[in-house]
């Protein structure tokens, strides 16, 4: 055993490297504590949704969502905000999780990091989807941090990292040619350089499941494990299955038939958000009442 002395000296050794560390990052990324203030827009924002006039009848009756939203759903979103919302408790509620910024790449990037307490935590970066934003893990948060037990008995809790996409929420807007190993590139220099984990997990959903499985491909070394609630790529198109010689079961067949029906019919904003990224938010700039559903 080594002498008390020495134990003290490698622990203070430990501490210090502890503590250069985080002031690289600080140095280096523009590490900055973050906290939300938007309550000055928000007047503006309600007015707006009150002065909308809505038709009193559908365009089309009977159709369900297939032609789009249904005017009843959008009338429900118009009255909880008008009745419901409180954006102070709101904006309260997500202030209380630690948020920041670094600054990587000219990008900032805009992130929460709740630590566990746990000396054993596993690192967890949870990426959301599109549309969507870091709001989305919420309600996980703090159940994460929370220390469990797995089937065998281990105890286990989460460091959680929830990052806000580039261009989503307060991450700045990336480049044109900005691409997906880009983003994967940016949130594993977060990981590792930043907030020094040497190796993480991952989670994602939706668009956030392609970040996350490119994320697992490009850095296997320090990406330990990847949970994907998406298909992180398109699935064959029925030419290549023939190309290919592929005969699908009963499932398999109505699954592929339900893809191509969404491919076909379904995918209206995708293509406009994917190939005209300027004209959503030109549109909606002084006018955000179109989209507050």
């Amino acid at each position: 055993m080594r002498p008390l002395s020495t134990q003290r000296l490698s622990f203070g050794l430990l501490l210090t490297l502890v503590s250069v560390f985080s002031v690289m990052a600080e140095e280096n990324f523009n590490l900055r504590s973050f906290q939300i203030d938007l309550s000055a827009k928000v007047p503006r924002m309600i007015q707006r949704i009150r002065e909308t006039q809505l038709p009193n009848n559908p365009i089309y009756f009977d159709s369900g969502t297939a032609a789009g939203m249904a005017l009843s759903d959008l009338k429900s979103f118009q009255k909880e905000w008008l009745t419901k919302f409180d954006w102070n408790e709101e904006e309260k509620t997500i202030n209380k999780f630690s948020q920041y910024t670094a600054e990587i790449e000219n990008l900032t990037i805009h992130f929460i990091h709740q630590k566990s307490g746990a000396a054993d935590a596993i690192p967890l970066l949870l990426l959301h989807g599109w549309p969507g934003s870091f709001l989305e893990f919420i309600p996980l948060i703090h159940n994460l941090t929370e220390t469990g037990q797995t089937k065998s008995g281990k105890s286990v809790s989460f460091d959680v990292i929830v990052p806000s996409l580039p261009g989503f929420a307060f991450s700045s807007t990336p480049s044109t040619e900005w691409t997906i190993q880009d983003t994967s590139r940016v949130f594993d220099t977060l990981m590792t350089e930043v907030l020094q984990y040497e190796r993480y997990a991952i989670f994602g959903t939706d668009w956030g499941s392609g970040v996350g499985y490119t994320m697992y491909n490009q850095f296997n070394r320090t990406v330990i494990a990847a949970h994907l609630a998406f298909l992180p790529f398109y699935p064959l198109s029925l030419s290549e299955l023939n190309a290919e010689n592929i005969t699908l079961t009963i499932l398999e067949d109505f699954e592929e038939s339900v893809t191509t029906t969404w491919s076909n019919s379904g995918i209206g904003y995708f293509s406009e958000q994917t190939t005209k990224v300027s004209q959503v938010p030109l549109t909606r700039r002084n006018n955000r009442k179109i989209s507050f559903g």
